[in-house]
């Protein structure tokens, strides 16, 4: 997908040489990201690219990329949900908590929250370990 630096759009380049001057990031983490998902999404992306893998880790960052496609990490933190050890249906019994559905204080009922998380993965995704993500954003 991506071009040898020396085939890179002068643009690029210059924008490649002012993050590295300015920011002093990576130039070889530039260029793999290029390498990934291309000039234009470089020049369009990258900045919020990397403050959303300072933030959150560049694994998790890379993972959600891959999952839901590079132009959309402008809108990550709109769509992250958190981390549930218990991915999906720890994340299901938390949402039902808080909107007010369930007391915390039953312990006799008895909720198969994988199923309510089946219910709820048609408008949430789980990627990585636990991460949950709400596809409508």
């Amino acid at each position: 997908m991506g071009k040898p630096t020396g085939q890179m759009q002068q643009e690029t380049q210059e924008t490649l040489d002012e993050y590295n001057e300015l920011y002093d990031w990576e130039y070889n983490e530039m260029c793999e990201f290029i390498e990934n998902y291309g000039e234009t999404e470089f020049l369009t992306y990258y900045e919020t690219y990397h403050r959303l893998c300072e933030d959150y880790g560049q694994n998790l960052i890379d993972e959600f990329a891959e999952h839901f496609d590079v132009d959309t990490v402008e809108h990550f933190e709109d769509m992250y949900q958190g981390q549930y050890d218990r991915g999906g249906a720890e994340f299901a019994e938390q949402l039902a908590i808080d909107c007010g559905m369930v007391s915390t204080g039953i312990s006799w009922v008895e909720i198969d929250w994988e199923k309510s998380w089946d219910n709820l993965s048609y408008d949430y995704t789980e990627i990585g370990n636990g991460y949950i993500f709400c596809d409508n954003y």
